[in-house]
């Protein structure tokens, strides 16, 4: 019987929660935005110019935690796996600035990444966040404007558990067995 890591294998890979080392960030995305680094594997991250002394501040282990703009939902986390780096080839769409093509980069990889539709509502778990906790309870969604947010270990993992029932209740949809009943017979 295989166990539950190998059947969930996209799940196995989450680093583990005991002496999480590095920093945890939580990255706002428009919904194109979000599409292209989805459609990149999660394997690139890329900062805004204003945001070069963050940059110089992630680091290899750190946590990336996605939220989408306007959708209002977390659908993915990643780990950085290189140090900052500088690339001005145009990968992402700036609505602010043509000239400000995100050029603070760093690798990353997908640990946790939830179907297109599935992602957690980030308004259900707004209330159980403490970095929304400076907020009015109705303007939870103001505290992630802007793209680059330091979170606690806590609030990460809180939302990593979500995004991870998420998952293993897909999973397990996906795994039942017809109903025995349901089955025809064949004379």
């Amino acid at each position: 019987m295989a166990s539950a890591d190998e059947k969930l294998g996209h799940l196995a890979m989450l680093p583990s929660g005991r002496g999480m080392p590095g920093s945890h960030w939580l990255i706002s995305l428009s919904p194109e935005n979000y599409a292209i680094t989805h459609g990149m594997h999660f394997s690139l991250l890329g900062l805004r110019t204003r945001h070069r002394k963050k940059a110089e501040r992630v680091a290899v282990g750190d946590r990336v935690l996605y939220y989408v703009l306007y959708e209002r939902i977390f659908p993915a986390t990643a780990t950085v796996t290189s140090a900052y780096f500088e690339d001005r080839h145009p990968t992402w769409i700036n609505q602010e600035r043509r000239d400000d093509p995100f050029p603070y980069r760093v690798h990353t990889q997908p640990n946790l990444v939830l179907e297109p539709g599935e992602g957690l509502d980030a308004e259900a778990i707004a209330p159980r966040l403490l970095y929304l906790k400076r907020w009015p309870p109705e303007q939870w969604f103001l505290a992630l404007q802007g793209e680059v947010h330091l979170l606690s270990a806590q609030d990460f993992l809180l939302v990593e558990r979500e995004l991870q029932r998420i998952a293993e209740t897909r999973q397990s949809r996906r795994e039942r067995v017809p109903h025995a009943g349901l089955r025809r017979e064949i004379a």
